[in-house]
């Protein structure tokens, strides 16, 4: 009787200790799929299209026709400050490097070294002030920035853009210059609580709701991913300070 009772006692450490073994195998796979999850949403995959005359020169009869499902246009990447260093002139670059960008890639050319980013971007920041236009360009300003350097481009405001206008426009070759609130994009990178006012260029996205960008307010901003959502609530353009309160304006420019 003794035996038969240790027996049945054994057998149920054993159940117990099974039991434990398989929930905590199971709470381990749920937790590894949680952080894959994760993953995927803070990496995402990025489709690339195989060139881009291939969308550039595309024909279609609708705007559904235009819009793929994933697509990142090769645009070089350089941050406001090249080599770090956040001066007054370079904190307040962001319109001029992301004009410089956007005329970068319509030319076909990519940034030789840190030297000639920072080199050109200085240009810029030049040929600004000779327009007459403060450290802070609105949408129609950095238009006016675009077409004095680069007369080829075609470049026109576009007014209360939604997701679906933006995919459009992407998918047809062009590139989108966006003025906006820079701390609604909670940009972690950002030299914190992050510039009042910033601007940036969309290149892309993802098939997972993420908009792709070239953000030059960080070193970290070639094909920074930002939800749909957050960049549109983000999107104003520069009212004399009252940046919340700005415009939902962006600028797209074509060849």
């Amino acid at each position: 009787m003794k035996r038969l009772a240790l027996f049945v006692v054994a057998l149920l450490l054993f159940v117990v200790i099974a039991f434990q073994g398989v929930s905590f195998v199971q709470e381990r796979s749920q937790r590894q799929k949680l952080i894959a999850e994760q993953e995927i949403i803070e990496k995402p995959v990025v489709e690339r299209p195989a060139s881009r005359s291939s969308i550039a020169t595309s024909t279609a009869t609708s705007a559904s026709d235009l819009r793929r499902d994933a697509l990142n246009w090769d645009v070089p990447f350089t941050s406001q400050a090249p080599f770090g260093v956040w001066d007054e002139l370079h904190g307040e670059a962001c319109e001029e490097a992301s004009v410089l960008m956007v005329i970068r890639y319509f030319a076909g050319k990519k940034f030789a070294s840190v030297e000639s980013a920072d080199s050109a971007l200085k240009h810029l920041v030049a040929a600004n002030t000779a327009l007459g236009f403060a450290v802070d360009d609105t949408a129609a300003e950095v238009i006016t920035l675009l077409r004095s350097e680069d007369p080829s481009l075609s470049a026109v405001l576009l007014n209360n853009p939604s997701i679906d206008d933006l995919k459009s426009v992407l998918s047809k070759g062009s590139l989108v210059i966006v003025p906006a609130a820079g701390r609604q994009l909670h940009n972690p990178y950002y030299r914190q609580p992050g510039p009042l006012y910033h601007m940036l260029v969309l290149r892309g996205y993802t098939k997972d709701g993420y908009v792709l960008t070239n953000d030059p307010g960080t070193k970290n901003g070639e094909q920074y991913a930002y939800r749909w959502e957050v960049l549109l609530n983000a999107i104003h353009d520069w009212n004399g300070g009252d940046i919340e309160n700005g415009q939902k304006v962006v600028v797209v420019v074509s060849k």
